[in-house]
């Protein structure tokens, strides 16, 4: 006899703005117990320190997490300079103090220029990248040697927000590729300025097309999941809302059945070639296709046919652009 997964059956995406101080796994934690979630997760952990936009991710929506986690994202950060941590955040403890130089504006955008396109970067010690299944962080607490290395990162647009030569902070504005660490930065930007340094505030103000504007504040939705489980459906974000970078195609209802059982279909139009989007009735998102050059059409990741609005269903969620709740 199969088991049926207890709590409510929710599909869609909500933009958190993440509180510093808070992992983004409590985060998760959190909203999946005030909405009684079967299943909840995130496109891309902030620091405890971050704040700022954390796609929390809800049901089918999890099964596209990763396309969130490859976006380009945008910080904007302060860099102290002059103090050196074991975290490179203010998190850390201070292993290490220079003397601040005389800062100009020529001098901090020739170092962020330097940080600007394809570079290596050194990941932080203190991270969750893992070392044969630990965690760097883990291992670190337990005297474990972690072998480091470096990896190439895409730093779009390194810009300039401000800075004070007394108080030896700057502020800069990060737009990177995916596995950038702004900690990193941080280190980087201090040592071509001849010191040390480290971050004392970051705020994620876009990820993919999502932004700091559309994200709403934990306790405001800790505050309305008070009166009942249901009173936040109405902020979710369609399924698709992580996808929209990607062309779409439109398919006919047996073609999408067809798809969702595993079958391939062949287009009877022009479409392009690589991963798609694909709707039927025009708006309704039912999962990723691959094209190929000869007009083959395979399933990538599917929605199940109930979730998608193929078959009748309950299930609360809006599932596609444009679809119904």
């Amino acid at each position: 006899m199969v088991r049926r997964k207890k709590g409510r059956l929710i599909h869609g995406i909500l933009i958190i703005d993440k509180p510093s101080g808070m992992t983004s796994s409590r985060v998760v934690q959190r909203l999946k117990h005030l909405t009684k979630a079967q299943k909840v997760g995130h496109t891309g952990a902030l620091d405890p320190m971050a704040t700022g936009v954390l796609p929390v991710v809800f049901g089918e929506a999890t099964k596209f997490s990763q396309y969130g986690l490859g976006a380009d994202k945008t910080y904007v950060a302060r860099v102290q300079l002059g103090i050196a941590t074991t975290t490179l955040d203010a998190d850390g403890e201070v292993t290490e103090k220079k003397s601040v130089p005389c800062l100009t504006e020529s001098l901090v955008l020739s170092a962020l220029f330097s940080l600007t396109g394809v570079i290596e970067q050194l990941p932080p010690l203190i991270s969750a990248l893992k070392q044969n299944g630990q965690p760097w962080y883990k291992l670190a607490r337990q005297g474990v040697e972690v072998e480091r290395r470096s990896r190439q990162v895409t730093i779009h647009r390194n810009h300039l927000i401000g800075f004070d030569t007394e108080s030896g902070w700057i502020d800069i504005e990060v737009h990177c590729s995916k596995g950038t660490y702004i900690r990193s930065i941080a280190e980087s930007l201090a040592d071509l300025l001849g010191t040390c340094g480290h971050l004392t505030a970051l705020t994620r103000i876009c990820s993919g097309e999502l932004t700091l504007d559309s994200a709403h504040s934990l306790l405001e939705l800790e505050s309305r999941l008070a009166e009942s489980e249901e009173s936040c459906d109405d902020l979710f974000l369609p399924v698709d809302t992580l996808l929209l970078n990607l062309p779409r195609i439109t398919c006919t209802e047996s073609e999408c059945m067809a798809l969702i059982s595993g079958q391939k279909v062949r287009s009877k139009s022009e479409v392009l070639c690589g991963t798609l989007r694909a709707y039927f009735d025009e708006t309704r998102f039912f999962g990723l296709v691959s094209s190929e050059s000869n007009g083959v059409i395979s399933a990538k990741r599917m929605l199940s046919p109930a979730a998608a609005g193929i078959r009748g269903s309950s299930v609360f969620g809006p599932l596609g652009s444009g679809m119904p709740d």
